[in-house]
């Protein structure tokens, strides 16, 4: 499956140095104006709404996206990607009346500070460690799925490939902080957008077809692959790997939990002036998000009808009905298939997609453990210790680097998970597992007054045995028939049910808990959706 070095000319060669050049400089440029805490972690709060919002999506929509969505479109045409847009107006209306303004309620720098204001320093501690957990699972995945893609179409080791993305990610963030992670995301969509639109538009022009015949030959396509593919529209079976309803419920839980309890997210909100501008960041990601992944649908099927429309075999000899090959098509498509160049405009908007997400990573875990080692501190020092204190932005670039380091460490140790599984499955068994019992201690916060440190906490972790069990239900079962307690092997869960059961059971075992086990002191009506007055929060 590995293409010669060749298959990359010197024009595709420019244009990929041309633009890790750019993002260094960017970041030095930035760094100069870095000299206190808020910021470096927080651009001064004070950051465009626009920028802010534009630099969301390209932290969540990461070249996992940019590789899965086209491929998936020859496993189920557009069914997928309509469960995904199904689940969107209510995911929108649940985090604009509720996760940004209660969020943007607190003058927090770290989301994690409503957990030890809500329920004290152990649950505090323990939303650190599970999101800690999900970043660097989360940014090794996004590391290893690129630089594999990468190296794949441009015949470079796959190790450069890693070293390449994470050194470079890191350099400019451990530069200039959130600014420079936020400008150099604005920077990074532009060239998402300009790849998959100069796709679409060279298919269009070279076929002299359009979107009705795409459509028509992804369709014939299912129909004669050997099995439909085509997502159904429910089933109680959870073996069925996905239906529309399920697909919406999923993304729905995973957009709430990310806007509410993902450090690399809320600090983006934090990072601007008021309540008001958050929601217009909200909005401006969410329907760059919805625009985006219609795209990469329209790059889907039109390189379903170039290859399958036409009789055209694959580049490379891939195999559409190979999960893993597909996440290539798009890519291989890029270098043998465009002018000079422009695949290596492609490929430089694969690693941007990459570095979009890692530059968020590693600077929200700094943020988050600045701000941790900061509250330490200062419970132990004296007022004239703590008046004496500076800021800490070498402290934080520092740990950057660390942070950048080890993501790219753990690419490396990602590697070993089986590639048989592509993008969109192996999600939900590595840092999706995360997703869903982090989220869920917020919402016990927000919505079970009751509830205590002991009951989220207890419910956050029987949701992440709950991620895990289900995750790896197969492979747990095949142990068991190792040692003799089992006869037959599991079928696996379908990954749409990992991260809603995950989340049920947090929020439903903390609310029986807390029932025998309530909170020790009443809680403030300003850390529940309540809110101050005891009547629903304002908007």
């Amino acid at each position: 499956m590995m293409l010669a070095a060749s298959a990359l000319r010197w024009q595709d060669h420019t244009v990929i140095v041309a633009y890790l050049a750019g993002m260094l400089i960017l970041g030095t440029a930035l760094s100069r104006r870095q000299q206190s805490d808020e910021e470096y972690f927080l651009g001064g709060r004070l950051m465009p709404w626009l920028a802010v919002g534009v630099s969301v999506i390209a932290s969540l929509l990461s070249s996992l996206t940019y590789l899965s969505e086209p491929g998936e479109i020859w496993n189920s045409g557009i069914t997928h990607m309509f469960g995904k847009m199904l689940a969107i107006p209510f995911e929108m209306v649940f985090v604009f009346l509720v996760c940004v303004p209660f969020m943007m309620r607190f003058r927090y720098t770290s989301a994690y500070e409503y957990l030890g204001d809500r329920f004290g320093w152990g649950t505090r501690t323990l939303g650190v460690v599970l999101f800690m957990i999900m970043v660097v699972l989360w940014m090794g995945f996004v590391v290893l799925a690129s630089s594999r893609a990468l190296a794949a179409v441009s015949g470079m080791p796959l190790w450069m490939v890693i070293g390449t993305v994470g050194v470079v990610a890191t350099i400019y963030t451990m530069l200039g902080g959130l600014r420079a992670v936020i400008w150099t995301d604005v920077v990074q969509v532009i060239l998402l957008v300009g790849g998959g639109l100069f796709t679409i538009g060279y298919v269009a022009w070279t076929t002299g077809t359009g979107l009705p015949e795409w459509m028509a030959a992804a369709s014939k396509h299912l129909q004669v692959s050997g099995e439909s593919h085509s997502v159904p529209l429910f089933s109680l079976d959870p073996t069925v790997r996905a239906t529309v309803i399920t697909v919406a419920l999923n993304m729905f839980i995973w957009h709430v939990c990310t806007h509410t309890a993902n450090q690399m997210t809320v600090q983006r909100y934090f990072s601007t002036s008021s309540v008001g501008a958050a929601r217009r960041s909200f909005i401006t990601g969410s329907l760059l998000g919805v625009g985006l992944n219609l795209m990469l649908m329209a790059v889907g099927l039109a390189l379903v009808y170039f290859y399958f429309g036409q009789g055209v075999p694959l580049d490379n000899n891939l195999d559409a009905s190979v999960r893993q090959e597909r996440d290539l098509i798009f890519p291989t498509f890029a270098v043998h298939r465009l002018p000079p160049g422009v695949g290596g405009g492609i490929l430089a908007a694969l690693l941007a997609a990459a570095m979009s997400s890692i530059d968020s990573g590693i600077n929200s875990m700094a943020t988050v453990l600045s701000i941790e080692r900061h509250h330490r501190r200062r419970a132990n020092q004296t007022l004239r210790e703590q008046s004496h204190q500076g800021n800490h932005v070498t402290e934080a670039r520092w740990m950057t680097a660390i942070f950048g380091a080890f993501i790219t460490v753990a690419a490396f140790g990602l590697d070993f998970l089986p590639q048989s599984l592509g993008i969109v499955d192996a999600m939900p068994r590595t840092f999706n597992a995360v997703t869903g019992p982090l989220g869920g201690l917020f919402f016990v916060g927000m919505f079970l007054p009751r509830a205590g440190g002991f009951a989220a906490s207890t419910g956050a972790l029987l949701g992440m045995a709950t991620s895990i069990g289900l995750g790896y239900r197969s492979e747990l079962s095949g142990l068991l028939q190792q040692w003799g307690l089992l006869t037959e092997t599991w079928p696996a869960i379908s990954f749409t049910w990992v991260m809603p059961s995950a989340l049920a059971v947090t929020i439903g075992s903390a609310a029986l808990i807390s029932l025998v086990v309530p909170g020790r002191e009443r809680v403030s009506a300003e850390l529940t959706w309540r809110g101050k007055e005891g009547s629903s929060l304002e908007t």
